[in-house]
């Protein structure tokens, strides 16, 4: 009679490395990446230490790696957004209405203000930082010009800053109230260049 042996679990080498990968983006949009470490990352995606050194040798490789995974999150979150403004008819109460949902989120909040706040001293974060206010921009043309596309990323910047100080979202009236006035402005044919 043979005895069986036990089966061994699957390997999954990708979802291994996609979960060095997102801890490491964690790592970094929370501490910046002058705290990455393959050490702090094993921690963080709850592997061993050698997984992350077998699938990023360098630091540079895993840094390089995570700034790429949270550029493609922000691109994926704002997409998700606008399609959902899109979808509600791309005027200003839609518009709000997203931001505000976007406010409630107390969790994403944190995380995007230590991006952001983290990006003012680390070169690295600050390309990315850059890249995510003109993607914001971008994205809001189909519904308003360049300057009120600017005024509407400057309110959603600085909604965020203000909700993650307070601990709370910021009154939804006042933003309804803000995006409905950027939406309404006319802008001045002298002004745009």
């Amino acid at each position: 009679m043979e005895t069986q042996k036990p089966k061994r679990a699957k390997r999954d080498p990708e979802g291994r490395r996609r979960a060095i990968i997102e801890a490491a983006a964690e790592v970094i949009a929370r501490e910046g990446t002058r705290k990455l470490t393959h050490r702090r990352v094993a921690q963080q995606a709850g592997v061993p230490l050698g997984s992350t050194t077998h699938y990023f040798a360098t630091i540079d490789g895993l840094r390089r790696a995570a700034l790429e995974e949270l550029a493609r999150l922000i691109e994926q979150d704002y997409d998700a957004m606008f399609r959902t403004v899109d979808e509600n008819g791309g005027d200003a109460a839609a518009y709000a209405k997203e931001l505000n949902a976007y406010l409630a989120d107390a969790e994403q909040i944190g995380i995007d203000t230590a991006f952001y706040s983290t990006a003012a001293s680390d070169p690295a974060l600050r390309e990315l930082a850059r890249h995510s206010i003109a993607l914001a921009i971008r994205r809001s043309l189909p519904y308003v010009d360049e300057p009120r596309a600017k005024a509407l990323a400057m309110l959603m910047d600085g909604a965020m800053l203000e909700t993650c100080l307070l601990g709370e979202p910021v009154d939804p009236d006042a933003v309804n109230l803000a995006v409905k006035a950027i939406f309404a402005t006319k802008p001045d044919p002298g002004d745009i260049r």
